[in-house]
């Protein structure tokens, strides 16, 4: 079994640690694994004169100490005291007779080496709590999406739809898969504020009155009120779901930001739900052709859409067309 780790990046992105979690016959091979080393370490100690040597055997200890804690936490710790012991016992250059110092030695270093095991079973602790948080989250979404499709049924396909292209954008963008995955998962909840919007509006034949555009217009922070209390406010996702329907030049809402200033996440996300939404047919106009939609979404480029985003999105559509 494995778990994903999340750390930062050198760059400030996001960098995916694996931590596996032994079946019993790996549990075995590192107990074997780890007792040979020891044995050759200690063999090495006996016998070197070189204080230099001896330190650098100190710290080679290690090695074994964590190959057991990949095992289990009490093997790990077992093996821990029995490399300070053996370290103490048969050290030439440190041991002598068995002195107050040497006892004294013998804690300090032995402490050091018991915080291995104790640090690998802090991280499979930490994986298993992100895990957890993974799969609720992931049940989360898919309740509330399965919330939404009930109330508007295009709206529930059509997110499915925008989660996979703003994930294609991201790739191509050369985001790390973290981000990524947080583009899929805003994809799927940015339009989960229409479940507060009347039927009336959304499903209007006709032209709406700019009554009927200012409630459709709430559905951002509609859809950010609920997402935050899972994602965080201060998340991706809660900021691509609140900001999506911004223009690039600046007129669009909730806050009318412009340019660069409208989130990287955002950006993307509204190239691909108006794509989606441009090749969808609906109550009041027919769907467009996936060229008509790349037409649009280049003319719209640098006014309504990032010119950028739209370049970036035209070639994945062309691509898999030719």
């Amino acid at each position: 079994m494995q778990v994903d780790l999340y750390g930062q990046g050198q760059q400030g992105g996001s960098r995916i640690y694996r931590l596996v979690f032994p079946s019993p016959l790996a549990r075995i091979l590192f107990r074997s694994l780890a007792l040979i080393l020891l044995t050759s370490i200690t063999l090495a100690n006996r016998y070197s004169r070189s204080l230099s040597f001896q330190i650098l055997l100190d710290f080679f200890y290690l090695i074994p100490i964590t190959i057991a804690s990949l095992d289990s936490l009490n093997t790990g710790l077992i093996f821990a005291c029995l490399s300070g012991v053996l370290r103490l016992i048969l050290n030439p250059v440190l041991f002598v007779s068995l002195k107050a110092t040497d006892y004294v030695d013998f804690l300090v270093v032995t402490s050091f080496y018991l915080l291995d095991p104790l640090g690998i079973e802090l991280l499979r602790r930490l994986a298993w709590q992100r895990r957890m948080l993974e799969q609720n989250l992931k049940v989360t979404t898919e309740a509330l999406l399965e919330a939404l499709q009930l109330r508007d049924h295009y709206t529930g396909q059509h997110s499915r739809e925008v989660a996979l292209y703003s994930r294609l954008i991201g790739e191509a963008l050369g985001l790390t898969r973290v981000e990524q995955e947080e583009l899929y998962l805003a994809g799927l909840l940015h339009d989960l504020g229409k479940i507060g919007i009347d039927d009336a509006c959304l499903n209007k034949p006709g032209p709406l009155t700019p009554e009927e555009w200012a409630i459709i217009h709430q559905h951002p922070r509609l859809a950010y009120q609920i997402v935050k209390k899972v994602v965080g406010e201060g998340s991706r996702v809660a900021r691509a779901v609140l900001y999506h329907h911004e223009r690039y030049d600046g007129r669009g809402y909730p806050e009318g930001l412009k340019g660069k200033a409208i989130p990287l996440e955002a950006r993307i996300l509204a190239v691909a739900d108006c794509f989606d939404a441009m090749t969808t047919d609906r109550v009041y106009r027919r769907a467009l052709t996936r060229e008509q939609a790349i037409e649009e979404l280049k003319r719209c480029a640098g006014t309504q859409f990032d010119p950028e985003i739209v370049d970036v999105f035209c070639r994945i559509l062309e691509g898999k067309r030719n």
